[in-house]
């Protein structure tokens, strides 16, 4: 599977149409240069960059949310008859009691 860099190296056939202010389009220009970037490059670049966050996020929560729901089903399967390991009360009662005392 290609990386994100090799994606946005690859040759370019898909196309983006923007409409923006002119005063938009001057301010990026002239940070696409100061970038010592094209237009284009800065723009796919920013939003690429933007992309992958929203992804990661994304894909961060989805993971959290299958996790949660796994637990869940774990506790729900678990034997209600099980004491918890001495380590587990221990740390337990040491977070109530911190968080009583504040």
């Amino acid at each position: 599977m290609p990386t994100p860099v090799e994606n946005l190296n690859a040759a370019k056939t898909a196309r983006l149409d923007l409409k923006t202010t002119e005063f938009a389009k001057e301010f990026i220009r002239k940070a696409a240069t100061i970038s010592g970037l094209d237009m284009t490059s800065f723009i796919m670049a920013s939003a690429f960059k933007e992309a992958e966050a929203v992804m990661e996020n994304y894909n961060r929560l989805k993971l959290s949310e299958k996790a949660f729901s796994r637990l869940h089903e774990i506790l729900r399967e678990g034997d209600e008859e099980a004491t918890p390991p001495p380590a587990l009360v221990k740390l337990m009662r040491s977070k109530n009691t911190r968080a009583r005392d504040r």
